[in-house]
């Protein structure tokens, strides 16, 4: 018997090794030109939308963490992030920390979006690029500030995809670190709105708990000198095919004081998400994740008064078994009903 579930497990690890794999190779196929970092005035760039009701500019920055270190057995995480500026033409520039603070809307809030693994510098951009322009076309009258925060997460250390996957997990957990330094750095008067894709949200659920008073990889904010007020300022999240356990935002759990710090986290629900369905057999601790169950009535139960701060909506139709970002920004729809989450309109 023993043997058979042995067999079983290992033919199911092939399967989602197989899965992935080829759902990545054909993803990164289907990827257009990303807008390029600006060498020369001369470098081409992505189009805005041909759209006469729509916003045509292009005003967002991307802050990466993906030449800062990655592991730290015991000091505080410290990173100096390289900063960029999309230009009109929608490149991106290098710039500096302070002089996105200064450039920022005083009267907008601001949406930091993290992507998920298996994304390249060049699929970053492309991604910001899109979307950009498609939180903004969601309410082209509202201002917002729109920052993309980018981490290493397209190494492969072993080539072995399920293992590589379980490394990128924790390296998109410890880059919570860093999403809640840079969030410390912003003027303290902006609404914040967080925005995590597959293992983005794992980063963003990482600082969300960070900031509630918890710790990550044996580290708090608090032993680090940061201090975050969650009550100084208002913070809502937008999940899109999360890939956490559904369990772990439930008080006690593995990030069970994320929700200390938001009133509102919009949990994009996805029952057909095929990438997610072999996600419980990747490790051995894993559950169901959460962007296939949404919170289940156990999750209810455990998070009590606090489930009502937590919204499961579901894309099924819409998104379909599509797991990569642009399968969700290619939806008009999804990023309309988001706008409350992300510009803070009720």
């Amino acid at each position: 018997m023993n043997l058979l579930n042995t067999q079983s497990m290992q033919i199911k690890a092939f399967l989602c090794f197989c899965l992935l794999l080829c759902s990545t190779q054909l993803f990164a196929q289907g990827v257009p030109a990303a807008p390029p970092v600006c060498a020369t005035e001369e470098s081409p760039c992505v189009s805005a939308p041909d759209c006469t009701s729509c916003v045509t500019e292009v005003n967002y920055w991307v802050v990466s963490s993906r030449c800062c270190i990655q592991k730290s057995e015991c000091c505080c995480p410290c990173c100096e992030f390289d900063v960029y500026r999309s230009s009109e033409e929608g490149c991106v520039t290098e710039s500096t920390f302070e002089t996105m603070t200064q450039a920022l809307n005083p009267n907008a809030p601001i949406c930091i979006m993290v992507h998920g693994s298996f994304v390249e510098w060049e699929s970053a951009l492309t991604d910001a690029y899109n979307t950009y322009f498609w939180l903004r076309n969601a309410a082209p009258q509202a201002p917002l500030n729109v920052i993309f925060f980018t981490w290493p997460s397209d190494e492969l250390k072993t080539k072995i995809l399920p293992i590589d996957v379980n490394i990128l997990g924790k390296r998109a957990e410890y880059n919570g670190h860093y999403l809640a330094r840079l969030i410390s750095e912003l003027p303290p008067h902006h609404q914040i709105s967080l925005l995590g894709h597959s293992h983005g949200a794992r980063t963003v659920s990482s600082a969300m708990h960070l900031m509630g008073g918890g710790s990550i990889q044996g580290v708090s904010l608090q032993e680090c000198g940061i201090h975050i007020c969650c009550r100084c300022r208002q913070f809502r999240a937008v999940f899109a095919a999360a890939a956490i356990n559904h369990n772990w935002l439930n008080p006690g759990q593995r990030y069970g004081c994320a929700l200390n710090c938001t009133d509102c986290l919009v949990n994009l629900r996805n029952k057909k998400d095929r990438i997610l369905l072999f996600y419980p057999i990747l490790a051995p601790i894993s559950r169901r994740a959460l962007a296939r169950t949404g919170f289940t009535w156990l999750d209810r139960r455990a998070l009590g008064d606090e489930y009502n701060r937590v919204h499961d909506i579901d894309v099924s139709k819409c998104v379909g078994a599509g797991h990569m970002f642009p399968n969700y920004y290619s939806h008009p729809e999804i990023a309309e009903t988001i706008v409350p989450a992300i510009y803070f309109r009720q």
